[in-house]
């Protein structure tokens, strides 16, 4: 393949649209026979000024491109080593459309794109960016985002990638020729003629995932758990100072790890705060472990967000399996959804269409991936946005799968073979959303545990709630008719159950196929039963907001339910059951033909559909049904238009009481922000611990092992005009020019804490307007969660401004971490249904909603908030508050008594901008 003639291309460019922006720079490599035979490389005058965001990313500045030739001077002599040759480029489709926009007509030869390649090859890969690549396989890569530079690099990739692909075995490439789109047909072909190797099992893929492998252990005496014998590998010179480098003792840590030792002994509950650099992961899983293997229990660890999941997967687990003086045996286990059905792949396969599509590359992926993939978890596959939602028609689910009369039942479910790994494990890491939706549904996943340990416990009532909630969406119920009917690209069941008939006599194949298509007419009725229900909600929805304007969700209560469009809901509901009821018999009665026809299979997915049907049915009545004294119901409408229903209960603590606290032997709840006020009481009210009798519970709360009154200085402004008389919009134009200010003067490294992503982007614009020099960076708008922290660890002037997750599980310590600004409290918004009916509901009782509901809430996110900056006993930085209401209301006495003892004053901006100067001056 690489013998043939082949010129690898790159171009930097003013920007992303060629149709505006034009050429900055190129460079080409002509190669024959595998060697490098011509050169060129040449900056260009574009003619514009260079954005200067482009001039940060290429180092390209204006006085270097002034004297360069124009496009057209030397475009004729750069086409001409594309003659006759095969053009490569890494993300070939942007090069080829400035080329096609600089030389006036589209380039008819073959090209060969060594992203996509790339993305074929190491689907586990979580970048796929040239210089990640070019930094995994060390390839030299002098100047990034300069054109030759890149463009050797992407010549040596290229040689990667042909290995990689002659490495793969027979069955496999003739499958990949099979499948790839038309210009990627030479490079497979080619492969599959060579002659690989076989033994392509045995090759060591970089980046394999390598998970903790069973050990066989000698069962440890009964009895014989030992706190104190923990408590020394903490020590200094114990194994963990000899495993981790630069290794330090914390008192706070040894503290933590005698609370858990001493809960799981006296089978209580614990409540256990502890602050950042505590290192509270360690000093609960060594309790854990030992309690595990000296007891032959499980003990199950439950996380909420997927960053901490990974940390004591891949990094705290095999430090200790490494370092214990006796091997454990650890799983992690996933909700259902998270792994890939191979049954579902199959199906997936056979309906994809004959000519080149996305979808024949994002089967060329998973395939190659399963190669590999010991889990076939979907975290280890790189998703690309526009493959997820046919991700979601290959991941296992309840609806659809056949249990075991599914041919990968026995060998190749990765579901069954995560829950066998979890069986055999001493302890196992789950997250909230798994906990919870096991108990929900009576305990048919997790194997049998009597302790438990749940991390980031803030979150417990959120995630009941979540999991405790009814939702009916029209998406749901569209892609499920979508499977029953024939669709483009996707099979169709009841279709495809006539082809079945051909095997039977002619009188008992007129019934079945009789049957199908009473199938049919009751499908197509419960189509447009539910498009009228639908459409009628619609109706409710714009009635209402002529009354009220709602910006993402509509509670079903008092007013609402008074509006003739809530009649018309409820009238066309009652047709809806009717046809979903018609639909599930006429499901069910095929079931025994299909059995006595043999086709166990599509009858126990018959089965499958008709039980979801009624789970939907069922779900649909309770939301319309429900109980305003316990439950509040809403709906909300998607970005496509689309409709969902809700209900969730006002409370979930009785339930938490009955389901979770009551049935285990020791539960420990951790997290850095469990008080409010230097006190428990609000966790243990608003998730039912309060129940409990008082000698069940233990407390223990922990300081992190800093000195913030050296580490951190916090200042509040009070001249900025109050956040709660503002839109977003208005308040965002009052802030900016104080948070650019700010930024500057702490020397950049800037995290700004947003409450809403409206109000991001409002403060973005804002900015973007102020500054266009500045090195900004919006959460949802310059990429994801991860690709703004690398960008943001980049560039030292960065501003990054995030919401939501950025509030917590984030670490950037050191100078990674300048400041932190959180423009205002972070009170949680009135308008989401379930916390303003919980509000209400405080309000009947006599209590005081704002005191006992929100103010704890935003108290909690802000100490969250606060936690971001200092997260290494070496690091140094400024919190700066630019809500006046800190210092102008009662309550703000609360936010500053939550935090750990640190200086703060309030003062103008102009004088917070002298002390941020004067602070990092030293």
């Amino acid at each position: 393949m690489l013998n043939n003639p082949y010129v690898v291309v790159d171009l930097e460019t003013t920007g992303l649209d060629p149709s505006q922006d034009t050429i900055l720079e190129m460079a080409a490599l002509r190669f024959e026979e595998g060697r490098l035979v011509q050169q060129f490389s040449t900056l260009v005058n574009p003619r514009k000024p260079i954005p200067p965001h482009i001039q940060r990313l290429t180092g390209i500045k204006e006085d270097m491109v002034s004297e360069a030739p124009f496009l057209e001077e030397v475009l004729p002599n750069f086409l001409s080593l594309l003659q006759g040759a095969t053009v490569i480029a890494h993300n070939a489709p942007f090069d080829m459309a400035f080329l096609a926009k600089a030389s006036g007509s589209l380039w008819e030869g073959p090209i060969l794109d060594t992203l996509e390649l790339s993305r074929i090859l190491f689907p586990w890969f979580p970048s796929h960016k040239l210089h990640v690549l070019a930094r995994h396989f060390n390839i030299d890569l002098a100047e990034q985002h300069r054109a030759l530079s890149d463009a050797k690099a992407t010549a040596q990739l290229l040689e990667i990638l042909w290995k990689e692909t002659l490495k793969l075995n027979p069955t496999l490439l003739k499958r990949f020729k099979e499948l790839v789109p038309s210009r990627l047909t030479l490079w497979f072909a080619t492969a599959l003629s060579a002659h690989p190797p076989s033994s392509f099992a045995e090759v060591a893929a970089s980046g394999e995932i390598k998970f903790p492998e069973r050990e066989e252990k000698v069962p440890e005496e009964e009895g014989a758990f030992s706190p104190e014998a923990i408590v020394e590998l903490l020590k200094p010179g114990g194994v963990l100072a000899q495993a981790l480098p630069g290794y330090e003792y914390r008192p706070q840590q040894e503290q933590v790890l005698r609370v858990i030792s001493q809960a799981l002994e006296e089978s209580k509950h614990a409540l256990v705060e502890a602050g950042t650099g505590t290192g509270k992961s360690l000093a609960y899983l060594l309790p854990a472990i030992f309690w595990a293997c000296k007891k032959g229990c499980r003990v199950a660890i439950a996380t909420h967000t997927i960053s901490l999941q990974e940390q004591l997967w891949y990094k705290d687990i095999p430090l200790l399996q490494r370092s214990l003086p006796f091997p454990f045996r650890a799983a992690l286990l996933k909700g259902r959804s998270n792994y890939i059905c191979r049954r579902r792949l199959l199906e997936w396969e056979e309906s994809l269409p004959s000519h080149d599509t996305p979808e024949r590359i994002f089967t060329l992926r998973i395939w190659r991936w399963l190669a590999f993939t010991l889990t076939g978890d979907w975290s280890e596959f790189k998703t690309l946005p526009e493959e997820e939602g046919w991700k979601s028609l290959l991941s296992s689910d309840n609806e659809t799968c056949l249990g075991s009369h599914c041919p990968f039942h026995t060998a190749g479910c990765f579901v069954t073979a995560a829950r066998r790994r979890a069986e055999e494990a001493d302890i196992f890491i789950i997250n909230h959303s798994l906990l919870l939706s096991d108990l929900r549904w009576g305990n048919q996943v997790l194997p049998p545990f009597s302790y438990l340990i749940v991390d980031e416990a803030h979150h417990l009532e959120d995630t009941a709630t979540e999991h405790l909630a009814i939702s009916l969406s029209q998406s749901t119920l569209h892609y499920f008719f979508h499977r029953l009917q024939a669709k483009p690209r996707l099979l169709g069941y009841l279709p495809n159950l006539s082809s079945l008939a051909e095997k039977l006599p002619p009188p008992n194949q007129a019934f079945f196929l009789s049957q199908v298509e009473k199938s049919l007419l009751a499908l197509a009725k419960a189509e447009e039963a539910t498009d009228s229900f639908f459409a009628a909600l619609k109706s409710l929805w714009e009635a209402s907001e002529k009354n009220n304007r709602q910006d993402f969700a509509l509670r079903l209560a008092g007013k609402v339910k008074e509006l003739p469009a809530w009649e018309l809901v409820l009238e066309t509901a009652g047709v809806l059951e009717e046809t979903w009821e018609r639909l599930r018999d006429e499901l069910e009665k095929l079931v025994p033909l299909l059995e006595d026809m043999g086709a166990t299979l599509q009858a126990r997915e018959a089965e499958r559909m008709a039980a979801a049907l009624k789970f939907y049915l069922n779900s649909l009545q309770q939301i319309l049904d429900s109980d305003e004294d316990k439950e509040v119901a809403w709906m909300e409408r998607g970005p496509n238009g689309w409709f969902t229903l809700y209900s969730a209960p006002l409370e979930v603590g009785p339930w938490l009481m009955d389901m979770l606290f009551q049935t285990k032997e020791c539960i420990v709840f951790t997290s850095a922000t469990l008080q409010v006020n230097k006190s428990f009481s609000f966790f243990c009210r608003r998730t039912g611990l309060e129940l409990l009798p008082g000698e069940r519970v233990i407390t223990c709360s922990v300081e992190a092992p800093f000195d913030y009154s050296t580490q951190a200085k916090l200042l509040i402004a009070t001249d900025l005009p109050n956040p709660s008389h503002l839109s977003d919009e208005e308040y965002a134009k009052a802030t900016a020019k104080a948070i650019l200010d700010i930024s500057r003067a702490a020397g950049g490294r800037t995290l700004v804490l947003c409450n809403s992503h409206r109000f991001l982007r409002a403060i973005y614009e804002s900015l973007s307007s102020l500054s266009p020099t500045e090195v900004l960076l919006g959460q949802g708008i310059d990429g994801h969660r991860f690709q703004l922290i690398e960008e943001f660890c980049r560039y030292p002037q960065a501003i990054l401004l995030g919401t939501g997750t950025f509030w917590e599980g984030i670490d950037l310590p050191g100078d990674l971490l300048r400041c932190l600004i959180i423009p205002r409290l972070p009170f949680p918004s009135p308008n989401v249904p379930v916390l303003a009916a919980r509000l209400e509901s405080l309000a009947e009782q006599g209590q005081d909603p704002f005191m006992n509901l929100s103010l704890p809430l935003a108290i909690i996110r802000f100490r969250q908030g606060f936690g971001r900056l200092i997260r290494r006993s070496t690091d140094r930085g400024a919190v700066v508050i630019l809500d006046c209401r800190l210092t102008s209301k009662r309550y703000g006495s609360y936010f500053l008594a939550s935090l750990p003892e640190v200086n703060f004053t309030s003062n103008p901006v102009k004088d917070i901008l002298s002390q941020l100067k004067f602070w990092f001056s030293f």
